[in-house]
């Protein structure tokens, strides 16, 4: 017996080699499969999902089996025909990660699809167009607040410790203060760059983003909606009543926001289909492709940046020799009392010098 083989024997690894019980693996996936109002999951999803929320191992095979015998509904909905045919093309890989990245708003369950009402969600995204991975997905009151959509770009900024070179956008005023932010932090982290900052084009052409809200509906979005629906059909909901919004607001944006948090794991962490025709790299995790470019012939694009600039009030010099005066004065206790004495004595210290 090979030592990898007695590990796992000796710390219980799971394996698709050795699933659970059929009536134990029959609960789990008529469990996850039964959350997927919508039934737009196939056997591969279900299993992915199974890996991350249960971590449970079953075969493909088994999962198709208890799907077909317990939602024989799922696979005709799901069958090719019923799906609308999409234009084709080929993307550009670039240079590499963080070298391009995609952002878009989602407005699938605002007030006009709702039809409850004032009560609306939508969604902001932001994807990396070499490695497919989505950087930065979150529930918004509004998508097409330029405020939300600029501080949705410095929590990406924050997140990472950079920033892109080229920021693509669908043209919507949103983005007006995400311009604004990403040009100043270009203009003092990449002036040498000649690739532009920010390139706006049409919604049919922003695809790298576009084309993630489909399966996000197709992973929980759908279902998340019939499940609000239920809220107007069965009467829960009146929208006239502002108690009746302020609960809906607190509670409903709560769970759309671990839909998209568990879309993303399994999106940045699922292996995606070989294309051997394909520019960018494929048949591997996206988290894979953005975590080690090299191994795809990329590399990473990012521009790192000082966040400590964002709160930074004076110079280094000046912030060293102040900081000397301060400590030759024992390092005092600032309190709203003392400081402009404070101020007084380092000002002698400072002059002298």
């Amino acid at each position: 017996m090979t030592t990898l083989k007695k590990l796992n024997r000796q710390f219980k690894v799971p394996t698709v080699n050795k699933p659970p019980p059929l009536p134990v693996s029959t609960t789990l996936v008529t469990k996850v499969v039964a959350d997927d109002i919508a039934a737009q999951n196939g056997p591969s999803t279900i299993q992915q999902n199974l890996c991350l929320e249960h971590n449970a191992f079953i075969p493909r095979d088994t999962i198709r089996m208890i799907m077909k015998d317990n939602f024989p509904h799922g696979a005709q909905i799901r069958f090719p025909g019923k799906k609308v045919s999409r234009p084709r093309g080929l993307l550009s890989p670039g240079n590499g990660v963080f070298q391009e990245v995609h952002c878009d708003g989602h407005e699938k369950m605002n007030a006009k699809a709702l039809r409850m009402g004032s009560v609306s969600i939508d969604i902001y995204g932001m994807r990396c167009h070499a490695s497919g991975k989505i950087l930065f997905e979150v529930a918004v009151p509004n998508a097409r607040c330029s405020s939300t959509v600029g501080h949705i770009y410095l929590d990406l900024v924050e997140k990472y410790g950079m920033i892109c070179q080229q920021l693509t956008v669908d043209g919507g005023s949103e983005t007006g203060e995400m311009y604004a932010c990403h040009t100043v932090l270009r203009e003092k982290y990449g002036a040498d760059l000649k690739r532009a900052a920010f390139v706006a084009l049409p919604s049919t052409k922003n695809i790298v983003i576009e084309g993630s809200w489909g399966h996000w509906l197709k992973f929980r979005g759908k279902t998340i909606w019939s499940a609000i629906e239920v809220g107007r059909e069965q009467g829960y909901f009146q929208p006239t009543n502002n108690l009746h919004i302020s609960l809906f607001n607190w509670i409903w944006p709560k769970v759309v926001q671990l839909g998209i948090s568990n879309f993303v794991d399994y999106w940045n962490n699922h292996k995606t289909r070989t294309q051997r025709t394909a520019n960018i790299p494929s048949g591997a995790a996206p988290n894979t492709v953005f975590d080690f470019p090299e191994n795809y012939g990329l590399i990473n694009c990012g521009i790192k940046v000082d966040l400590q600039d964002c709160y930074r009030w004076v110079s280094d010099e000046f912030n060293h020799t102040a900081g000397n005066a301060y400590a030759q004065l024992g390092s005092p206790l600032l309190t709203h009392n003392s400081a402009w004495q404070i101020f007084i004595d380092m000002l002698h210290i400072l002059h002298t010098e």
